[in-house]
């Protein structure tokens, strides 16, 4: 989640709509892992020419991403270009921020059986647990692929 204040909203006209709000700076409310998420978005062609915009969004939770998946997969109006999983250091073991392209989402239980946890895993290979009681991935049990994302070249 981020949290904005109106004393860092930028100064822009609203050349691109009325309902647009830009901000010189938004904080993360916690110490969680994020998403930075880049896709193209088309328009329907209009006189033969077809319209396309890049966009990077900034997601705090893994099922916006995969929504977007979701619109990828049922429409040709939207591709993912690429999908990077942003970690703070008392989860990817440095003392500081980490970006990895993110491969793929996993659902798993938890060994105590009190609940699913999602697993991250980058592009390297590396395993990043969503879960509250820390446990490592190769405890986790019923393991299923939730979604992947294109990794680019």
């Amino acid at each position: 989640m981020f949290v904005t204040y109106e004393e860092h909203r930028a100064p822009f006209l609203n050349l691109f709509g009325d309902d647009l709000t830009h901000w010189r700076t938004a904080e993360l409310a916690f110490h969680r892992l994020w998403f930075l998420v880049s896709l193209s978005q088309f328009e329907p062609p209009i006189d033969g020419d077809s319209f396309g915009l890049n966009r990077t969004m900034l997601i705090s939770k893994i099922a916006d991403v995969e929504e977007l998946a979701q619109m990828e997969a049922t429409t040709n109006q939207l591709q993912l270009d690429s999908v990077m999983i942003v970690t703070p250091g008392h989860v990817n073991g440095t003392n500081r921020w980490k970006m990895e392209p993110l491969r793929a989402v996993w659902r798993a239980e938890e060994p105590s059986a009190l609940g699913q946890v999602d697993i991250y895993e980058t592009a390297e290979g590396v395993m990043y647990v969503d879960s509250v009681l820390d446990i490592p991935p190769k405890r986790l049990r019923k393991k299923i692929l939730r979604c992947t994302f294109p990794l680019q070249q």
